[in-house]
């Protein structure tokens, strides 16, 4: 089931909250991937390269600067993002040298997508709001 961007995930830092609608997409994006596998039995590797290129990318920049506004703000929950931050990097750091697009699982990628849409209720909405009531 898709994961909808709203109003209580924003943060009110209009660049994190524009970085964490682009983590929705590709959440969504992993789901369509995973219902075609599904139904043609077929996962599509080019399109699974594309992802593991955005994540990447995405955890490296978007936890390094939602990380400096916290600290810069003076964050009460910055240290705790940061351990957060660095316990998903620990997985996907984990996930990468298991799998590459050309050997990952079906399942594997049911379970990564879970894991993401976990982060996006329960990280953003309870730690990255915080920035709400710093701005």
């Amino acid at each position: 089931m898709p994961v909808e961007w709203s109003e209580r995930y924003e943060v009110g830092e209009a660049r994190v909250d524009k970085q964490h609608k682009n983590l929705f997409d590709f959440v969504n994006r992993l789901e369509a991937l995973i219902l075609q596998a599904r139904a043609q039995q077929h996962l599509e590797r080019g399109e699974i390269e594309n992802l593991f290129t955005f994540l990447d990318a995405y955890v490296n920049t978007h936890f390094a600067y939602e990380e400096l506004c916290m600290t810069l703000r003076g964050c009460p929950v910055a240290k705790k993002n940061k351990e957060a931050h660095d316990k998903f990097l620990h997985f996907w750091t984990g996930f990468m040298q298991e799998y590459s697009p050309d050997t990952v699982p079906l399942q594997a990628l049911e379970d990564l997508r879970e894991t993401l849409t976990e982060w996006l209720t329960q990280h953003i909405c309870k730690i990255d709001t915080a920035l709400r009531r710093t701005a």
